[in-house]
């Protein structure tokens, strides 16, 4: 099996792409083997591995492509040993990273939080996407470049205002109904380099193993 790449994306910082790539890595581990590659270079993916216990592991391994020209020429060296390809992209499209990792990757999610102002600062990645997958017809490339939008650190009690759904009925991308609500456990995973599948926070594991199921699904 050739690895599924999938990229976490938006042009728009703290959004949560680390916590939603991590996670989703730390899930498909259960059954899959999961490699995450680091493309921001803050290096968040990388730190948060290496704070795990020397005991007891990140689940994944974390390798650091933040410096590569072409990552997706880098790619290609993993794409025969894994299942699935995690890749935590900058938060810009003006970054030649995502060009890159776009023309190899099989799905782009691209989280959001659930906000007007977001939603509408989102809309450079929605257009990079529509470059990136000329570019893949123009040079043959005949897999579909799959693209979902997924709800993260959405309030518990807050409903999203008309004018926050009126902007993502309009962006045009298929939303996950998984949602990722705003939780003190993810931002402890970090400190732990953990996930929340290796917690006991119920609530917390539902969300990712919903939308894990929800990847798989779209590969299948």
């Amino acid at each position: 099996m050739t690895a599924k790449i999938i990229a976490l994306t938006n042009q728009k910082g703290g959004c949560g792409k680390t916590t939603l790539a991590m996670n989703l890595a730390g899930s498909l581990a259960a059954k899959y083997k999961v490699l995450v590659i680091d493309g921001d270079p803050q290096g968040t993916a990388t730190r948060w591995a290496s704070n795990a216990d020397e005991n007891d592991e990140f689940p994944c391994a974390v390798v650091s492509l933040s410096g590569s020209e072409r990552p997706h020429k880098e790619i290609t060296k993993f794409v025969d040993v894994y299942d699935f390809i995690i890749v935590d992209c900058p938060p810009s499209v003006n970054n030649r990273f995502n060009d890159s990792i776009l023309l190899v990757a099989d799905l782009a999610i691209i989280p959001v939080v659930p906000s007007p102002a977001d939603l509408y600062a989102t809309v450079g990645i929605k257009d990079l996407i529509a470059e990136v997958s000329e570019i893949r017809e123009d040079r043959g490339i005949t897999e579909k470049l799959h693209t979902r939008l997924v709800l993260n650190m959405c309030q518990r009690g807050v409903s999203m205002s008309g004018e926050a759904s009126e902007a993502l009925a309009a962006f045009g991308i298929t939303k996950c109904n998984a949602q990722i609500h705003l939780r003190t456990i993810y931002r402890q995973t970090i400190l732990a380099g953990k996930t929340v599948i290796n917690t006991k926070d119920e609530k917390a594991q539902s969300e990712i193993v919903r939308l894990t199921k929800e990847v798989i699904a779209i590969f299948n």
